[in-house]
């Protein structure tokens, strides 16, 4: 009996569905690599912890990546009146961010910006918080 009791449980965590762990900005982004995408938005995730705003990005020499932009949480967005339908996949946008220590294709946003000058804010919770200082008339 004792063994059957082990295998089962060792089976359930075999099984279980991998957890992500919310994490600070500074585990996993770098405030030293700050970047600016330009391209399609591709694909939204409207996931906890976190959103995710996918962007095809065109590089100087013409070669297009997809990059992984974190988000706040929907309801952080939400609060802020941005809802999945905010900006339609398609649009064209400039990301502003920092890139992840790894310097892969994935960065935590700061803000987006549309072609008629709009910005909206990601909801960052680090480096890149609407405090600051980056934008005007703002102090951290």
């Amino acid at each position: 009996m004792r063994l059957i009791t082990i295998f089962i449980a060792t089976l359930a965590l075999l099984t279980a569905p991998r957890v992500a762990a919310h994490h600070a900005f500074g585990a996993e982004f770098d405030p030293n690599l700050p970047l600016q995408l330009r391209g399609k938005l591709v694909r939204i995730e409207w996931t906890n912890p976190h959103s995710w705003f996918h962007v095809e990005h065109v590089e100087a020499n013409g070669e297009k990546t997809i990059w992984m932009v974190e988000a706040g949480t929907p309801n952080t967005l939400f609060r802020r009146g941005i809802h999945r339908n905010t900006v339609p996949l398609g649009t064209e946008v400039i990301i502003d961010g920092f890139q992840a220590k790894d310097e892969s294709n994935s960065a935590n946003g700061r803000r987006i910006t549309l072609a008629n000058g709009e910005t909206i804010f990601m909801g960052s919770s680090g480096t890149g918080a609407p405090s600051d200082g980056a934008d005007p008339g703002r102090r951290p």
